[in-house]
């Protein structure tokens, strides 16, 4: 009897006696954090579709596009014939609800809010993509890399970490509060956050709210396509108030997406972080 059933499942691996691998994902992503995810557990091959802001890892400039990160196409996405279209629940949910119904696999992740939520969403893409070990490598590879990071940054300012204001955008002016992800970076590294005390994501502030702050430095974040704070246009915002920053020259500007959406390039954030902090007398523009 035990050969019989040995033989059942042999029979039922093989096919005209040839393994028969399991089917390939062909995933759709709908956002670039969710992208890069999956690039950290290994599974980029996979990957047929994106959205048009994706730019990471290089390989995505030459992927079809569905549309834009809120206005992705279904059409477009069933073209592709997916296996599975992995989206955000706060942006894609009716997407992502629409294609279910119409018996498409999918999966909705929280990724845009904080440090925490990335570790959660690699793990549940490990899980649910048989990734495991490799999301729990990407975890970890996470955690050790904010830590030595920190560690470098107390030992280059034993003197105290300079405070820094993270300014997103200038019209209105806006900057990075108590409750988001730059914070998250921020207090993992020990790096004193100026607003830190406005309970908001990304307040909206007057020249004279960022006088009373008067951070050490600040820190212009640009995104690589769009939204660009400068150098200029901060200092025409600022021209004439006795602002610490202004007056030190430490006002730096860095350009990388990983400091808008969270993902598995917060390692990169961290760092250009950890450069504006000795860099910061400098004014100059920080890129990965």
């Amino acid at each position: 009897m035990r050969k019989l059933l040995l033989l059942a499942a042999f029979a039922l691996f093989c096919w005209n006696g040839t393994a028969q691998a399991a089917p390939a994902e062909r995933i759709v992503s709908l956002a670039p954090s969710i992208t890069e995810a999956l690039d950290a557990i290994g599974l980029m091959g996979s990957v047929v579709a994106v959205s048009e802001h994706d730019d990471f890892p290089p390989i995505v400039r030459k992927l079809p596009k569905v549309g834009g990160y809120a206005t992705p196409s279904i059409e477009r996405i069933l073209s592709f014939r997916p296996t599975l279209v992995v989206g955000e629940s706060t942006f894609h949910g009716q997407t992502l609800a629409r294609l279910s119904g119409m018996g498409v696999r999918t999966l909705s992740l929280d990724l845009h809010r904080s440090l925490d939520q990335v570790d959660t969403a690699l793990k549940t893409l490990g899980r649910e993509l048989g990734r495991k070990e490799e999301a729990d490598r990407a975890v970890k590879k996470i955690r050790s890399g904010l830590e030595s990071t920190r560690r470098q940054i107390r030992s280059a300012h034993p003197g105290g970490v300079p405070s820094v204001l993270v300014v997103v955008w200038h019209d209105p002016l806006t900057v990075a509060g108590r409750t988001n992800y730059i914070q998250d970076i921020l207090t993992r590294l020990a790096i004193p956050n100026a607003a830190h005390r406005i309970v908001f994501s990304f307040p909206q502030v007057d020249r004279e709210t960022v006088l009373s702050l008067d951070p050490d430095i600040v820190v212009l974040a640009q995104a690589e396509k769009g939204m660009a704070t400068t150098r200029e246009t901060f200092d025409t915002l600022f021209r004439g108030l006795p602002l610490r920053a202004a007056r030190s020259g430490r006002v730096v500007t860095v350009r990388s997406d990983s400091l808008f959406h969270p993902g598995p390039r917060v390692l990169e954030a961290a760092r250009l972080l950890a450069r504006a902090l000795d860099r910061g007398r400098e004014g100059e523009v920080i890129v990965p």
